[in-house]
């Protein structure tokens, strides 16, 4: 936006900018706010992050950790997400943009990383993309480029892990011990049929054998009850049906931060209770808080590139 000035006064204002900066010379100035709308946002740009890489050592503990997902459509810090050991804190990104939701999802992790030393921090990585994708080996690359404990989990592994995080679930319910967070990404919900809630079948006959668990009830109560014992899920699908067919309406509310990317009016409105999902373009997303009552569109990351992540790996063994 530029301001109409006549020539007079625009040659005098031009003049003392100019003498300003003169004054001035060998003062470090922030680098200038370029809005590029045709573009991914570059994670390689974030001030925040990059100071963080650059320390020397692990921020002293905190009880609340952040995570970067772009840069705000406007003059402010880049978009960010924080996690605090509170009901609700998950991260929920719908939309059918499959990069753009990956790179979320990564920048989610990589920032994590560095905000938390190996030990303190574990992920488990539910990748549901399909092995023709382009996409694939994405999360392989970002495992090997921090230190902390990445799990793999395979696609017919899904019901193993789940249980084993029900059951941490249920060890730190009965113990008050300071545990190490756990990220739990989602990514593909479509794609994960045996987390998708089962109807409840009757049977004239009764048997006194325990039944074993349901992997779709497990996940509902990790949603409900793990982030106040630091166990957060960060979660992709694709569509509003895909949530549909996998949550009821009390576990949607359960994620108090939700991404979305361009979808119908009343899709939108079902998910945030505003139809402004409808006038995204390419490159653009909305981050709404629940709690906060907020909504900031954003562009979100483009993935990390070869050169970043092995600074992300250097940076972060440096301090190890």
């Amino acid at each position: 936006q530029v301001a109409w000035l006549p020539d007079d006064k625009r040659e005098i204002y031009l003049d003392r900018v100019q003498a300003k900066a003169s004054a001035a010379k060998g003062n470090r100035w922030e680098p200038p706010i370029v809005f590029e709308g045709n573009a991914a946002a570059d994670i390689t740009k974030n001030p925040r992050l990059a100071a963080l890489l650059d320390a020397p050592a692990y921020p002293a503990a905190a009880t609340a950790t952040v995570a970067w997902l772009g840069d705000p459509v406007a003059i402010k810090d880049p978009t960010s997400i924080t996690f605090r050991r509170q009901a609700g804190s998950n991260v929920l990104v719908v939309g059918q943009q499959e990069e753009a939701g990956l790179a979320i999802v990564a920048a989610a992790i990589a920032s994590l990383a560095a905000q938390q030393p190996p030990g303190k921090a574990v992920f488990y990585v539910f990748d549901g993309t399909a092995a023709d994708s382009p996409l694939a080996g994405a999360f392989a690359r970002l495992k090997e480029a921090v230190p902390h404990e990445v799990k793999l989990v395979e696609w017919r592994a899904t019901g193993d892990a789940i249980n084993d995080l029900a059951q941490e679930l249920a060890r730190r319910q009965s113990s008050e011990a300071d545990a190490p967070s756990i990220y739990a990404i989602f990514y593909g919900l479509q794609r994960y049929r045996v987390l998708r809630k089962q109807e409840e079948s009757f049977s004239f006959g009764s048997s006194d054998e325990p039944k074993p668990a349901q992997p779709d009830k497990q996940f509902a109560d990790l949603l409900r009850e793990g982030p106040a014992l630091g166990i957060h899920l960060i979660t992709w699908a694709d569509t509003p049906a895909t949530l549909e067919r996998t949550l009821d309406r009390g576990s949607l509310r359960e994620f108090d931060n939700r991404i979305l990317f361009q979808m119908s009016a009343n899709d939108s409105s079902n998910l945030i209770d505003s139809p402004a999902g409808n006038k995204l373009g390419f490159h653009r997303a909305l981050a709404y808080s629940e709690e906060q009552g907020v909504m900031e569109k954003f562009r979100p990351y483009a993935l990390p590139d070869k050169a970043w992540l092995e600074r992300l790996r250097e940076r972060l063994a440096s301090r190890a």
